[in-house]
């Protein structure tokens, strides 16, 4: 198979011969060569897209929300895409997040935690814990989570803590939402009726 300095050579010979190539083939061909060259490749437009998320997932160690993320690149004047773009590409805003720290696996960069506070394990959830993970999720993010959701929150929480030397975020994994309460459908009804009840006590309680 011939290398790219030989394909180049034949291109070459057979543009300056007018009467194999005329000037508009030639032209077509400048274009088209022009256009292959200007195109970034998937990693600039995948790292393009995703810098300034990963970015505050780095510097904060915590999921951002919509409206983080958008403050952030308002203030920062970014030519980041707009959160409903990166929606649109992964799904979902958590999908974009998750999207963020595969890019982060993949450059190499060591994935051990560089901080104590993640060696042995964790200290087991209370039932309470559990229902103010899922409250708090909803508080942040502005709508119930479904245990996907919920599962990859978690996940991409204790790797950007991890990652930054912040306290491990107390997000209980699927183990944990099983042994406590069976299904999550049964832990989201919980915190759904807890948080219900916060509610109804604080309104109580105001004048």
């Amino acid at each position: 198979m011939p290398d790219a300095s030989e394909v180049a050579f034949v291109l070459a010979e057979l543009v300056s011969d007018r009467t194999a190539f005329p000037d508009d083939a030639a032209s077509d061909l400048r274009r088209v060569l022009g256009h292959r060259i200007a195109t970034p490749t998937p990693a600039v437009l995948r790292y393009d897209r995703l810098q300034l998320l990963l970015s505050m997932l780095l510097d904060d160690g915590v999921v951002p929300t919509v409206d983080e993320y958008t403050a952030r690149r308002i203030a920062c004047r970014s030519d980041a895409p707009a959160s409903s773009t990166l929606i649109n590409a992964y799904g979902h805003w958590l999908g974009a997040c998750r999207a963020a720290w595969r890019f982060v696996d993949r450059t190499g960069h060591p994935s051990v935690p560089h901080t104590l506070r993640y060696a042995g394990p964790h200290e087991a959830y209370t039932l309470r814990e559990i229902l103010d993970a899922i409250i708090r999720f909803r508080t942040r993010f502005g709508d119930w989570p479904t245990q996907w959701e919920f599962i990859e929150w978690g996940q991409i929480e204790r790797r950007a803590a991890g990652r930054t030397g912040a306290p491990g975020p107390r997000i209980p994994a699927a183990g944990s939402l099983a042994r406590a309460f069976g299904t999550f459908p049964r832990a989201l009804a919980a915190a759904q009726r807890s948080e219900g009840d916060i509610r109804d006590l604080r309104g109580r309680r105001d004048p």
